[in-house]
């Protein structure tokens, strides 16, 4: 295998473990849990932010061991509690467990995510290949359809408690792999000859874009949360919970690359603004209609799109603040993301289902496209037509 290869694999393997399991697991087991346990949707939410809140201290943690050996430790550490952490969600029944496992499997999530990605996208850099770090990305749609599938599969069976010691075991099985492939080795130069025809990232105004990142942090993680609860809390259409999840991780694996792809076309500023149109559609979608197509077309928009806007954000914006704009964006997203599923969960405590926080969350990530547009339009006028 070439040696390129096996590093993206590596990387792949590792998002698709400590994110596609180890952070959406919880989305699939959800309706399962509050059955069995019976918590409301408040608690859901709760046990959500935990997790965000985690990933959240673990993104300003992780730029402590941004080179070599630390590095190295923050992805192994990181990648193993990943594991444990989703195994012991298992063996409890105690919220204040749960509340504390979730919040460590986000913080080693993070760890595990960054160090990984730092590492693939400097030695890709190296070889101007930078471009390829889309498909590591793809990894955490693999995780999110692969978990999906073995839930959908299994829920009739097993309790959720066995189906979060199994998931986690089968993922712990990956780990080695991913250890093994993924190492501080050099590669060997591209052979590709460049594009002259391709569009490079020019910086927006640093504040909008902030703005605009803090809101989809919010506005995704309700959908990432409660989407399978809603689906299967609506008579007629229930059988397609899993499904609309499974079809979410099968629409982000060939995402990054796509939006990529569209990037280079049309400008990065320009094609980001388009996926925030492709995913306001896809969130209000079940909101107006109660239709299988609007489903599974709403798991399609959404899933080809939360990733790849990330993808999308960071080149637009990690030069800002003086180089610190990567971790300032990061903890803008953060913050969103802890707060979605906490209020989401509130308001669906009160109104007794969950349309009325999806239709909240299109409504804030309106507000994102607006930053979006105002950052674009305050662009300085002069500067390269490249975006």
């Amino acid at each position: 295998m070439h040696a390129t290869t096996k590093l993206l694999l590596g990387g792949s393997l590792t998002l698709a473990i400590v994110m596609g399991v180890g952070r959406f697991l919880y989305t699939p087991l959800l309706p399962l849990m509050q059955r069995q346990y019976g918590f409301g949707a408040d608690v859901a939410g709760l046990i959500a932010s935990a997790n965000f809140a985690g990933y959240f201290a673990g993104s300003m943690l992780a730029a402590f061991a941004a080179r070599g050996r630390a590095r190295r430790l923050a992805f192994q550490g990181g990648l193993l509690a990943s594991v444990l952490t989703t195994i012991l969600m298992g063996v409890t029944d105690d919220l204040s467990l749960w509340l504390a496992l979730r919040t460590v499997s986000g913080l080693a999530s993070a760890f595990a995510m960054i160090s990984a990605a730092g590492i693939v996208a400097e030695k890709l850099a190296r070889i101007g290949e930078e471009s390829r770090l889309a498909w590591m990305f793809g990894g955490v749609g693999a995780g999110i359809a692969l978990s999906g599938l073995i839930v959908h599969v299994l829920v009739d069976a097993f309790r959720s408690s066995t189906l979060w010691v199994l998931v986690g075991t089968l993922a712990a099985l990956l780990v080695p792999v991913a250890f093994l492939f993924l190492r501080e080795r050099e590669l060997p130069v591209s052979r590709r000859p460049a594009d002259p025809r391709r569009r490079v990232p020019r910086p927006l105004p640093f504040w909008p874009l902030f703005v605009n990142y803090t809101c989809e942090g919010l506005g995704y993680s309700v959908f990432a949360t409660f989407i399978v609860a809603l689906i299967k809390s609506r008579p007629g259409i229930e059988a397609l919970g899993d499904w609309v999840w499974i079809v979410t991780g099968i629409a982000v694996l060939p995402s990054c690359l796509l939006w990529g792809r569209v990037a280079e076309r049309i400008g990065f500023a320009s094609a980001l603004a388009l996926a925030y149109v492709a995913q306001i559609v896809g969130v209000m979608l079940p909101v107006v209609s109660g239709a299988p197509a609007a489903a599974i077309l709403a798991a399609i928009l959404f899933g080809g799109t939360f990733i790849a806007i990330t993808t999308l954000t960071m080149p637009l914006g990690r030069h800002g603040l003086g180089g610190r704009g990567f971790a300032v964006l990061t903890a803008g997203f953060g913050l969103g993301q802890m707060l979605g599923p906490l209020a989401a969960g509130y308001l669906v405590s009160g109104a007794g289902d969950y349309t009325l926080p999806l239709a909240a969350s299109a409504a804030v990530l309106v507000l994102a496209l607006a930053a979006l547009l105002v950052a674009i339009g305050g662009r300085r006028e002069g500067a390269s037509p490249q975006a």
